[in-house]
């Protein structure tokens, strides 16, 4: 008796598929993760193009300033300016000072910022020079006669333990530009000053 061919129909597995659209998805997804791992060198060894540097900036490194230490540096329009660099301890110290032994509480060089720079000469154009702390005092500038700031520039007042000796009232010193770099701080020139008929003038208790 003859017998014809059996037609056998395909039944897909689709579990067997679906593993191997997974295995096929996974390799490609190692494939692509290990292309970008052999880039890697590729994009370090490129000289990629450095910010632009302010024009007349002065670098200062972290590493050269010892925090609540102020340190003078000459501009390049021949202006001199301290820089203070703050941590925690200094700026707890700076925020713990009594608001009424300032003559101006303002803080001008934000104490919530890691430096403080401020103009090494005074309104009354009399240079500055930063005294260190010793006993009570603890550290800031001191001009010839005897006004006396602290880092972050504010006028104090005479005060137990106060190292000059005028008592007059005097304004802060005036904050100075400056921006933040990598690895310290960019320290720039103050604009140019430009004032109408009638200037500012200290405000009188």
């Amino acid at each position: 008796m003859p017998c014809g061919d059996e037609h056998v129909s395909h039944i897909p597995n689709r579990t067997n598929d679906e593993r191997r659209r997974l295995l096929r998805g996974s390799i490609k997804l190692l494939v692509s993760i290990g292309f970008l791992f052999l880039l890697v060198p590729f994009f370090r060894s490129i000289p990629w193009p450095e910010a632009a540097k302010p024009e007349n900036a002065v670098h200062v490194r972290d590493r050269d300033m010892t925090p609540g230490v102020p340190q003078a540096v000459t501009l390049s329009d021949g202006s001199r300016v301290f820089v203070t660099r703050l941590d925690g301890a200094v700026r707890k110290r700076l925020q713990a000072l009594p608001p009424d032994g300032f003559w101006y509480p303002s803080a001008p060089g934000l104490l919530d910022r890691n430096y403080v720079v401020v103009s090494a000469r005074t309104l009354m154009d009399e240079d500055v020079e930063a005294l260190p702390a010793f006993n009570t005092w603890p550290g800031g500038f001191i001009a010839p006669g005897g006004n006396t700031w602290d880092v972050a520039g504010r006028a104090l007042k005479p005060h137990p333990g106060h190292p000059g000796t005028s008592a007059m009232k005097t304004a802060n010193l005036m904050p100075c530009p400056w921006q933040r770099h990598d690895d310290g701080i960019l320290l720039m020139p103050m604009p140019a000053a430009t004032t109408g008929p009638n200037p500012p003038t200290e405000s009188s208790e």
